[in-house]
């Protein structure tokens, strides 16, 4: 059986940066340096906790190099709590859903997880939030997009003290990311190992979709051990939980990583490994209807910065956006947020704030067939609940301000098709009122009403 061997961390203290190797049955060795926050010391996190998330960031960064030539066998050669196992078949397994169906190899994989058994550590003590001295502390991700952006308000409302915290892999990325907040962003850094990049861009090594939220979870909740806080927030919404499409009977999701069960791994492994932070995303039992609501109404300042197009990400080749843009205004991530915001703002305004007419474009028909659920999988990408995303274009297919937006009126026919009409206007009307399951502290959640 050919195997992937995830190879112990190296911390170099000198830099305030660890080195992760891995071992891959194709290509060899390859190393990837995490640069982390001046202020937030690694080795300052007592052991065995930092060994533990070490270990966990260490499995979760692997996916990027085990894509390259997956195998049977990920062999940890570090020790592995029952959570830290756990945490791994997840995320080679569902995790790497998406990479597995688009290259064509079976799903679910015939995947074994090796290492050495470690204990639990003690249980932490943790302070009840009501009972601190001081406002819990955060460490908040940061992605730009609207969810990024009503987690920060949510989490200042409840009274916490939030830092805005972004995982990059390039200058440019942090640059465009503070470009779209007022807040200052601490900045951590991924150094991919050059030579994987070389092989993936060739073709040589297969590529394809990582949990990435994975990746960052992992990486903040070593931030917030070093700095002393008491959180790691992400803003990842109901939708996440809901698959992309079905492969063979078996559900795949692009979001996988970002769904409650993902979270409820993450939270079992960090705790396994003594550390005493909270994990949870602060939009888990919102609809994305709730979120779309909540910025127009209650954080309108950001709706001139925020941006979720993919683009923003991109910077070279044809798809590069303009100076000043932050939308493209063609893709189905900017054509899904277009119908979201579309419920709470005038066309007027919600030309300045997507600085085109994505609506008003009838190129995007195909990408609201597909984000409503018309075609049968949702696109590989983040966006939210079928039948969320149907109620909110029957919405505005009623309301004059915007039915005869040619994509509005395009998709109006289609929806009774696959949808009953009285309960999309029912989804809707309760949009803003149901909540689901969460991990969030009592604080927390009393805040998230309409």
């Amino acid at each position: 059986m050919s195997e992937f061997r995830i190879l112990p961390p190296h911390l170099d203290a000198d830099f305030n940066a660890v080195r992760f190797a891995f071992e891959c049955p194709r290509f060899g060795r390859f190393e990837e340096t995490v640069r982390f926050a001046p202020h937030a010391r690694i080795d300052a996190i007592e052991e065995p906790v930092r060994g533990g998330l070490l270990t966990l960031a260490a499995i979760l960064i692997g996916t990027s190099y085990y894509k390259a030539a997956p195998a049977g066998l990920v062999n940890v050669e570090a020790p592995l709590t029952r959570a830290a196992r756990r945490l791994a078949e997840l995320a080679y397994g569902p995790g790497l859903g998406e990479f597995y169906v688009r290259n064509h190899l079976p799903y679910p994989p015939a995947l074994e997880i090796a290492g050495p058994q470690a204990l639990d550590a003690a249980s932490p003590v943790r302070v009840a939030p009501e009972a601190m001295t001081g406002r819990p502390r955060a460490a908040c991700a940061f992605g730009g997009g609207k969810d990024s952006h009503v987690a920060r308000a949510i989490l200042d409302a409840a009274g916490a003290v939030s830092e805005p915290v972004s995982v990059i892999l390039s200058p440019r990325v942090g640059e465009r990311l503070q470009s779209m907040t007022d807040a200052t962003l601490t900045l951590m850094t991924r150094v991919i190992d050059p030579r994987l990049i070389t092989l993936s861009r060739s073709g040589e090594a297969l590529n394809g979709h990582i949990p990435i939220t994975g990746i960052n979870s992992c990486l903040l909740a070593l931030h917030a051990a070093a700095c002393g806080q008491d959180w790691v927030v992400f803003a990842n919404e109901r939708a996440a939980s809901e698959p992309t499409m079905q492969a063979g009977g078996h559900p795949v999701n692009h979001q996988f990583s970002k769904s409650l069960a993902f979270e409820d791994a993450l939270r079992a492994a960090f705790a396994a490994a003594g550390a005493g932070l909270d994990y949870f995303s602060v939009l888990r039992p919102v609809s994305e209807l709730w979120t779309a609501h909540y910025l127009a109404r209650r954080a309108p300042g950001a709706l001139d910065v925020f941006a979720s197009c993919n683009r923003n990400f991109i910077f070279a080749g044809e798809a590069v956006l303009a100076e000043g843009q932050r939308w493209c205004g063609r893709c189905s991530k900017c054509v899904y947020t277009g119908v979201l915001m579309a419920c709470w703002l005038t066309p007027e305004r919600h030309e300045a704030v997507f600085q085109s007419r994505p609506l008003h474009d009838p190129a995007n028909l195909d990408h609201a067939f597909d984000i409503a659920g018309l075609t049968g999988a949702k696109p590989w990408e983040c966006v939210g609940e079928a039948r969320e995303v149907a109620a909110a274009l029957h919405h505005l297919s009623t309301d004059p301000a915007w039915a005869d937006a040619p994509v509005i009126a395009g998709v109006k026919d289609k929806l009774g098709q696959r949808w009953d009409l009285a309960e999309l206007a029912s989804t809707f009307a309760d949009a803003l009122d149901a909540r689901s399951v969460h991990r969030m502290p009592p604080a927390v959640a009393a805040h998230l009403e309409a």
